[in-house]
């Protein structure tokens, strides 16, 4: 058999479909139909159970989080639904009483983490995103922080300046060696590392109060709008970080949106987000002013993620992408400088 990191991108989604059949047993439902969504670093199914009600199956590689980490995520999610009323995924309990199983499939060569969730019904908008959009999007961003901060957390704190672009301490990967670029392009993306570190260091360091829980994946992927309503989903990544991270996560998905669109604007979608984002949460000039820094730094992160994801074969060509878009956006932030 061939190995799972060696295998096309439809024979390893194949497997890890085998995977859920036999993950699905553990939990209390009658299973009419198990449907694949995506597969990026975790694969996610739709399961329909025999009276209609869904549910999504997340599939996760070990060693992405501690198990600790996995539990402070439902641990969030409960606090969200019990001291709000945003719409977020409800976590479904094993047979067992267990939110989180190990299972290991031989197709596979590692043990995979399984967890589920309440199906959320909505409409992810891309092509009509608009100011009102942004502006409601900010303001559950701030939402989220400021429910994030009545909690402690212990085992995701993934997200500070060293967890984003930091070297041995860096999230995902670090940047300065990258394994498929060319000496020009590391060298650009070392000096981008550097500045961008160096900024949001001293930041972070003088703002203490800019630090919390946050989402960290605020994209219209995860933000959907159901019964004119809006709904979080994915809160994977989430973890303790500077509150602009959060922010930049959304500019990423604007700047690409707005690129080459006449009828959409990323200035006046950023306007939105900032100004949804301060009615519930503090939003400073100097804050603004980082904004580009923090979205660097989420290009950074972008090309360290997928730099883990190379044995995927659908994430492969986003490599190349990301590379040139994070070193055409840091030579135009050096060209402002001057």
């Amino acid at each position: 058999m061939i190995p799972f990191e060696q295998a096309s991108y439809l024979t390893q989604v194949r497997r890890l479909r085998a995977l859920a059949v036999e993950a699905v047993k553990q939990y209390p439902l009658n299973v009419r139909n198990i449907d694949f969504i995506r597969y990026g670093a975790n694969a996610i199914f739709r399961v329909t159970d025999t009276q209609n009600k869904r549910y999504v199956l997340r599939i996760s590689p070990v060693g992405y989080h501690t198990k600790q980490a996995f539990l402070e995520e439902i641990k969030w999610l409960h606090h969200i639904l019990k001291t709000t009323d945003l719409l977020v995924p409800k976590p479904v309990l094993t047979t067992h009483d267990q939110y989180l199983i190990e299972y290991a499939h031989p197709a596979i060569s590692t043990i995979r983490l399984c967890h589920m969730f309440e199906w959320i019904p909505g409409k992810i908008r891309w092509k009509s995103i608009d100011k009102q959009y942004a502006y409601h999007l900010g303001s559950i961003i701030a939402q989220l922080q400021k429910s994030g901060q009545d909690i402690a957390i212990k085992h995701r704190h993934y997200w500070n300046t060293d967890g984003l672009v930091g070297t041995d301490r860096a999230k995902f990967y670090n940047v300065e060696k990258l394994t498929a670029v060319s000496k020009k392009e590391q060298d650009i993306i070392t000096k981008a590392r550097r500045t961008v570190y160096q900024t949001l260091k001293h930041y972070e360091e003088s703002y203490k109060d800019k630090t919390g829980l946050i989402h960290s994946d605020m994209q219209p992927n995860n933000f959907l709008t159901y019964k004119n309503k809006y709904a979080v989903i994915d809160f994977d990544d989430c973890g303790v970080g500077l509150y602009g991270d959060d922010l930049a996560v959304a500019l990423f998905a604007f700047e690409y949106l707005t690129e080459g669109e006449k009828s959409k604007n990323f200035l006046e979608l950023k306007e939105a987000l900032f100004t949804g984002y301060s009615t519930y949460m503090p939003l400073s000039q100097e804050d603004i002013d980082l904004s580009p820094y923090f979205l660097l730094a989420r290009k950074l992160v972008t090309i360290s993620w997928l730099e883990l994801r190379r044995s995927n074969p659908k994430l492969r060509p986003y490599y190349r992408q990301a590379i040139a878009r994070a070193i055409t956006f840091f030579e135009g932030l050096e060209k402002n400088k001057r």
